[in-house]
């Protein structure tokens, strides 16, 4: 069972993957796809979702996902984090809308 505490580590782990990921000089085209300041997108959490693999109850990736607000509330975007059973960061997604 995921306690409180373990679903604000992975929002925690998911809003700083997202900040890495637009930061990143190799990303620096995610600025021009939407026509809001980098700093002012609100990432407000969405869900928590564990997929199991096959059969094997030992291997599954955990998927968090982030909306992405402008300051104007509307939705701008939506950010997936997903890391593995051992807590590992395995990949990420960020879609503007």
């Amino acid at each position: 069972m995921i306690e409180a505490d373990s679903l604000k580590n992975l929002y925690s782990k998911a809003k700083l993957a997202f900040n890495k990921c637009i930061l990143n000089p190799d990303n620096g085209y995610l600025k021009d796809e939407n026509n809001i300041p980098i700093n002012d997108i609100i990432l407000m959490e969405d869900f928590v979702c564990v997929k199991f693999l096959k059969y094997e109850i030992d291997t599954f990736v955990i998927e968090v996902k982030l909306q992405l607000i402008s300051p104007d509330k509307r939705l701008i975007g939506k950010y997936f984090y997903y890391e593995n059973e051992t807590g590992a960061p395995v990949d990420d997604s960020l879609i503007f809308v």
